[in-house]
């Protein structure tokens, strides 16, 4: 539902330094997961194969590199959480995954920007450690000068500065929803 509400505002931001799409791109990952949800159709009590469903679900009906990344660290998640790795654990190895294959790393001005720290800060200190540093890690991306991948990559500096990364926003929006539910 976040995602869903966020798609106009990602746009935007996404409008000033990217090809103007986070949100939609997004929001239809969403969307579909809503559906599947809607219809029963996600298996809730084996949280490993929800992962891994969801993996399957954002590469099929999400656009671009985005979905296939989503699906990759989703993907890889759900494997690690099967192998026995607790939640923050298995997300971090679905990160790692996701770093490798799609070749950005914190400081790129991306969403691994508000994830990382999130992820980390949730395996150390918890869900509300893990809100707060997303959040940092979002507003970071405002001052960052340089993005070292995606679309953002081949905007100049002065058309960077002061806005967030869509990615990274859309990352804290998520962690910041969890702690409302």
């Amino acid at each position: 539902e976040r995602l869903i509400a966020l798609e106009n505002r990602l746009n935007a931001l996404d409008a000033k330094v990217g090809d103007g799409d986070t949100g939609s791109t997004f929001a239809q990952g969403a969307r579909d997961i809503a559906q599947w949800l809607e219809e029963d159709r996600l298996p809730l009590n084996d949280l490993p194969q929800l992962l891994l469903v969801v993996g399957e679900r954002l590469a099929t009906v999400m656009g671009g590199s985005s979905g296939v990344l989503m699906s990759i660290f989703f993907t890889a998640a759900g494997q690690a959480l099967r192998s026995g790795k607790p939640l923050p654990d298995a997300l971090l190895t679905g990160l790692a995954q996701m770093k490798h294959y799609g070749g950005a790393d914190l400081g790129d001005r991306t969403l691994i920007d508000a994830l990382q720290p999130a992820l980390e800060a949730w395996q150390k200190e918890g869900l509300q450690a893990a809100v707060r540093a997303a959040k940092e890690g979002a507003d970071a991306t405002t001052s960052m000068g340089k993005a070292g991948a995606g679309r953002s990559s081949y905007v100049n500096k002065e058309n960077l500065q002061g806005v967030a990364d869509p990615g990274a926003v859309a990352v804290a929006e998520v962690f910041a929803a969890l702690v409302r539910l």
